[in-house]
């Protein structure tokens, strides 16, 4: 009966069950073919076209619960509390009080930080798939330490040199003395948000400071920060014009043509204030501010870094804008051994190049001209000096740039309206800078590879004779001008000069980077061992000179230290190895916080080595010597045939010897005899370490 009702009315029977089923949504067909529904199931348009009819449903939404939304505001509220801790000069430890704690769930949700271990990657530790995630405690203590141990997942022999290199421990390497370095590095958080990124990087427009975020210190203070400028920092670099500067930072007056509160020259201010705090020791300062050191210059490096951002240094035409960057980054390096300052100085040459610094340009006023002069080898300089600080290559070719020389003048010559600039003789407020400056310029002739069409950096006798030739020029024009019983003239013109010199000389005979097809002989044990003497005299004694006086940027003289741990691989019982020893422990001790990336560093390690073998050599007994073996003077710097062996040396020095008055041709040996020249342990050693360093570069560059 039921079935005879339901065929004699079908159609009454599928409206009826169509009404019925009412859908808010059109059914999927329709949605597909974009096309009206009735909304009903079956729906009209599935019927028609004989398609089966499936009834749509919306998305679940997100339930969100209580805490996650709490949590979700935690986290909004404390990146606004960081943001607005970061403009204001208020204590770390308090900070870190004002920030609320951040639920563990909005966490792990939100915050991704490098080298914090979550769940999940402890459960994929001991995945053969992640080798990043599953990083050796060797490796975790090297720069990109995820790099190395992926790296050495694949290759055996060098996750066995790293757990033969992990095998001293950080005691058996630390210098003698040494403490970790107390300076914020390139990314600590503990410095505030902003602490960990470069401003002057940014776009112009991307940033907005609050009106009375960044506050200018008192008229007092701002007199002390310029004088300790003055009479500290700006005697060691000469990049300006003392009177058109003082004029300018005490008399409020137009710098450069520019107007007092252009940009440019704010940041110009701004960055004079931060070199000026950086020249405070640590109790100048809490006399003074009542606050750490360390405090008060991030403070003064957020107004700078604000104030070169405002100012554009990327896009600049400004010699301002430039002369502040070059200061900032040259203050930088007081305090921050990482590599933010040799980072930036890439930056300082191509700006530079941009604006035309680097070359001689017709028509330049006799004052603009000097000006960008010491800017430019002010450029040069730091370079050369990041070069040697982190024992790089410099980024400047010696041939890529005719910019002249500044003059040996005072600032008081000269002037905006001169027509002309004639040089002085003897000793000026530019001889200090000069002599830095010269040596520069033959440092990048000593880096300059073997295959360079430059030609200048071919041979070790080239090296040695433009070494002398330097020597010969700084004494002829400042050294014998100098009045000894003179403070100033002693401490940092003599000592200054004689410690350039005798590096120079030293970079010639043990140079920094290889050059295989020009080995000097290895006969010259005792001469460079004076050298390298005399450069630790000359920084242990500016060390006790300047301690609680001022800060300056560090120069560690690891390179001198090297050499002389060489020698001492092989020479003990004389009076030369015995200052020696004393010398170099008073240098490690002294400037190894100061070495870049910190003790621990890659820089260091190779030093700490050659530190633990030279005094295991010293400390072992004494034996007698083994006859000199003859070596081939076209020894490979890898030959792996060369077996070292240790010479004792009871026999005392008459005296301490002079190299600077070594003649330039005391290597000019006849063909014949290089056959039966002894070998040289001591430079074994130092090849030995050079590898060392250009392994740690060579790895760096694959991380390119």
């Amino acid at each position: 009966m039921e079935d005879q009702t339901e065929s004699a009315s079908p159609g009454v029977s599928n409206q009826s069950r169509r009404q019925s089923t009412g859908l808010h949504l059109a059914c999927r067909e329709c949605q597909r073919k974009k096309i009206k529904c009735d909304r009903t199931y079956p729906c009209g348009q599935c019927t028609r076209s004989g398609l089966p009819c499936h009834s749509s449903t919306r998305k679940p939404r997100a339930k969100a619960g209580a805490k996650a939304v709490d949590a979700e505001l935690r986290n909004r509220i404390a990146k606004l509390e960081r943001l607005v801790e970061s403009f204001q000069g208020d204590d770390t430890g308090n900070d870190t009080q004002l920030v609320p704690p951040v639920a563990p769930q909005a966490k792990s949700q939100h915050t991704s930080l490098p080298g914090s271990e979550s769940t999940g990657a402890r459960q994929n530790s001991d995945s053969p798939t992640s080798p990043i995630d599953a990083a050796s405690s060797y490796t975790n203590k090297y720069v990109a330490g995820t790099f190395w141990s992926s790296l050495t997942s694949e290759v055996k022999a060098l996750a066995d040199a790293f757990e033969e290199d992990g095998a001293l421990s950080d005691d058996d390497l630390a210098s003698p003395g040494t403490t970790p370095p107390s300076a914020p590095y390139a990314l600590d958080a503990a410095n505030g948000a902003a602490a960990g990124y470069e401003l002057i990087l940014c776009p112009p427009g991307v940033l907005y400071v609050m009106p009375g975020a960044l506050q200018d210190p008192t008229p007092e203070k701002s007199a002390e920060l310029i004088h300790n400028f003055l009479q500290y920092v700006e005697p060691s670099y000469k990049i300006f014009h003392v009177p058109t500067l003082a004029a300018f930072l005490q008399e409020g007056q137009p710098y450069l043509h520019r107007a007092p509160d252009a940009p440019c020259n704010k940041a110009l201010r701004a960055s004079v204030y931060f070199a000026g705090i950086n020249a405070y020791t640590e109790e100048e300062c809490q006399a003074t501010y009542g606050k750490p050191l360390n405090q008060m210059v991030q403070e003064f490096r957020r107004n700078v870094d604000v104030a070169l951002y405002q100012a554009d240094p990327l896009n600049t035409t400004e010699t301002a804008t430039l002369q502040a960057l070059v200061l900032y980054v040259a203050s930088v390096r007081v305090m921050d051994p990482s590599r933010r300052a040799w980072s930036l100085i890439g930056l300082l040459v191509r700006i530079a190049r941009a604006m035309g610094i680097h070359r001689e340009i017709g028509g330049e006023s006799p004052f603009m001209a000097e000006i960008r002069r010491r800017l430019w080898y002010n450029i040069v300089f730091l370079d050369c000096y990041a070069s040697v600080d982190r024992g790089s290559e410099p980024a400047i070719h010696p041939e890529t740039f005719s910019r002249l020389l500044p003059l040996n003048v005072n600032d008081v010559d000269f002037d905006e309206s001169s027509t002309s600039i004639a040089s002085r003789e003897g000793i000026t407020d530019t001889s200090i800078s000069l002599i830095a400056m010269e040596g520069s310029v033959l440092a990048l002739k000593f880096s300059l590879p073997e295959d360079s069409t430059a030609g200048a950096a071919q041979s070790w006798q080239t090296r040695l004779e433009l070494a002398y030739e330097y020597q010969r020029s700084v004494n002829d024009k400042f050294l014998r001008h100098c009045d000894p019983t003179n403070m100033k003239h002693h401490m940092m013109i003599i000592g200054t000069g004689t410690a350039a010199a005798n590096a120079m000389i030293l970079r010639a005979v043990r140079p920094i980077h290889i050059h295989p097809n020009s080995v000097p002989p290895r006969v010259d044990s005792p001469w460079v061992m004076e050298l390298a003497l005399n450069i630790l005299r000359h920084a242990n004694m500016t060390w006790e000179q300047l301690t609680g006086r001022w800060r300056r940027m560090p120069w560690v003289p690891w390179h001198a230290i090297g050499v002389a741990l060489a020698g001492l691989c092989s020479i003990r019982g004389t009076d030369q190895a015995n200052e020696a020893w004393i010398l170099v422990e008073q240098s490690m001790a002294c400037y190894g916080e100061n070495v870049a990336d910190s003790p621990t560093g890659m820089l260091w390690r190779p030093i700490a080595k050659l530190y633990q073998k030279a005094k295991a050599f010293r400390d072992q007994p004494e034996i007698k010597a083994a006859a000199p073996i003859p070596v081939n003077m076209d020894l490979a710097w890898n030959d792996p045939t060369v077996t070292q062996q240790p010479v004792v040396m009871n026999t005392g020095t008459a005296g301490p010897m002079d190299p600077m008055g070594m003649p330039a041709d005391v290597f000019n040996f006849p063909p014949d005899m290089h056959a039966s020249l002894p070998s040289d342990n001591s430079w074994l050693d130092w090849e030995s370490i050079l590898k060392d360093m250009d392994e740690i570069k060579g790895d760096d560059m694959l991380l390119m």
